[in-house]
């Protein structure tokens, strides 16, 4: 039996966060949810992480930043943008940094999930095997 995908959520919102985190958690998928940037990535240094779905707009640090530092960490780490602003220059950079999705706020789940599994077909289970997402 393979490990379920990982998934860290990080958003500024924790009723968003947590709902998003429920729903996934119901699908299959082990989740963590962060409230902050500095919180995810002492989390990413003890755990290993799959895919990181950030809120882009956040104090401290912007989940751009985030998802820069947080490959560094997790060079492999698949990366979604999450924003409820027009936030152009950020999401540009996202882009370039190789961020493999933008998505708007409130979160359309049914897109999210279909993100998720392609990424699992594509990504993860080349480096690890099949994820159970039942």
């Amino acid at each position: 039996m393979s490990q379920p995908t990982r998934i860290l959520i990080v958003d500024d919102n924790p009723a968003m966060a947590q709902t998003t985190a429920d729903i996934l958690a119901l699908k299959g998928y082990e989740v963590r949810v962060s409230g902050s940037s500095r919180e995810a990535l002492d989390l990413l240094r003890r755990e290993k992480i799959h895919i990181l779905l950030t809120d882009v707009i956040m104090p401290e640090m912007n989940g751009v930043e985030l998802f820069v530092r947080a490959r560094k960490q997790q060079p492999g780490l698949i990366t979604f943008l999450m924003t409820a602003y027009s936030a152009d220059e950020l999401i540009q950079r996202g882009r370039m940094e190789g961020a493999k999705a933008i998505l708007t706020k409130p979160l359309d789940l049914n897109l999210l999930l279909m993100l998720i599994k392609a990424v699992e077909e594509s990504y993860l289970r080349k480096e690890s095997g099949p994820h159970s997402t039942t």
